[in-house]
Parts: C-alpha cells; sequence; structure tokens
C-alpha cells in the first residue's frame, strides 16, 4: 500500500483492532485529565478568589478594630479629629495591600444597641464608578453607643462557569468591618 494507508480491516481483524484499542491504557491518563481539567481550574480559582477576598475582609475587620479603640477611648473627641483624620488614622491601620483610597468610613451614634442599624449599605456609583454615598461622620461622646463601619470597594474578577463574588455592582465587593460599642466614660 502506497502512502502508509492499511487496509480496510475485515470483521475479524476490526474485532481484534477494538479490543487492543480498548485495552491500550498508554493514554488514559491524559484523556482523563483532559477532561477533568476545566472543572479542576474553575475549582482551583473559585478557592484563591474566596481566599483572597476572606484575607482582605479580615484585613479590614483588624483596622476597623483598631480604629474604633480611638473613639472608643475618647481620643478622637479629645483631640478633635475631623473625618479626613480620623480616615487618615484609619488608613494607617489598614495593611498595605489595600488601598486607602478605596475605604468608605461611616460613624454613627445610636440609642440603644438594639437601635443600631448593621446592615450592609447600597453604595451609589458616579459616573466615573466611584462611590457617591454621603457617610456620616459623629465621633460621640463618653458613654454613647456607636457603630463604625470601615468598608472597602475590592475589585473582583469573574471566574469560570460564570462565578460571580461581586455583591455591590461594577465587578467589585464590598467588604465591611464592622464595630459596635459604648465608649468609656471619659472627661474631656
Amino acid at each position: 500500500m502506497r502512502g502508509g494507508m492499511t487496509p480496510c480491516p475485515t470483521p475479524i481483524r476490526s474485532r481484534r483492532w477494538l479490543r487492543r484499542l480498548r485495552d491500550d491504557r498508554r493514554g488514559a491518563v491524559i484523556v482523563e485529565f483532559a477532561i477533568c481539567s476545566a472543572a479542576f481550574m474553575a475549582l482551583l480559582l473559585a478557592c484563591a478568589q474566596t481566599v483572597l477576598i476572606f484575607f482582605a475582609q479580615q484585613g479590614l475587620q483588624t483596622a476597623a478594630e483598631g480604629a474604633a479603640r480611638y473613639i472608643l477611648t475618647g481620643q478622637a473627641t479629645r483631640t478633635g479629629m475631623n473625618r479626613a483624620d480620623f480616615l487618615t488614622y484609619t488608613c494607617s491601620k489598614l495593611p498595605p495591600f489595600l488601598d486607602c483610597a478605596k475605604v468608605m468610613i461611616d460613624v454613627r451614634k445610636a440609642s440603644s444597641f438594639a437601635g443600631v442599624d448593621a446592615s450592609a449599605p447600597t453604595i451609589t456609583y458616579n459616573i466615573a464608578g466611584n462611590p457617591s454615598n454621603n457617610w456620616q461622620y459623629d465621633a460621640g461622646g463618653s458613654g454613647d453607643i456607636m457603630i463604625l463601619r470601615v468598608m472597602y470597594a475590592w475589585q473582583v474578577q469573574w471566574g469560570p462557569l460564570n462565578l460571580d463574588f461581586s455583591n455591590a455592582g461594577a465587578g467589585k465587593r464590598l467588604l465591611i468591618g464592622t464595630m459596635v460599642f459604648k465608649s468609656e466614660p471619659y472627661t474631656l
């Protein structure tokens, strides 16, 4: 035969050829990996994205705890700290991988612990894609019940199989570090 072509198998040869093909295991691993690799890679990417979000959330919560301590002890009130100063102080508590430009702070007084609204706020965006909410800053006084929310718009990536971790629109996940506390009795 020319060109390396094999003749058409006869029925007996055909059965032997199918049996040999069925019993040949030399390429089975690569074929099995090719079948499973898409799902495996999707799972790895989903795990990596989840770990990064959790890591950023924990860093933000730690910064919120440090910032809340400044209000809790009355230092923010004693020094006459305004919103911009408190934001700068809070940013000094952030881990280095979080950008201070994306941090939003909301500090409010509450009449009682039952009256504290700790629900996630709705973020509104301007044309440039930046949050346009007007957050409050009220450092309160001695013995006041306070809620501090340190929020961060974390950019998330779409994963395979339409995996989407965004909860704040525009491909962003709103991370929130919340502290509810009663200020210590202090004098000015």
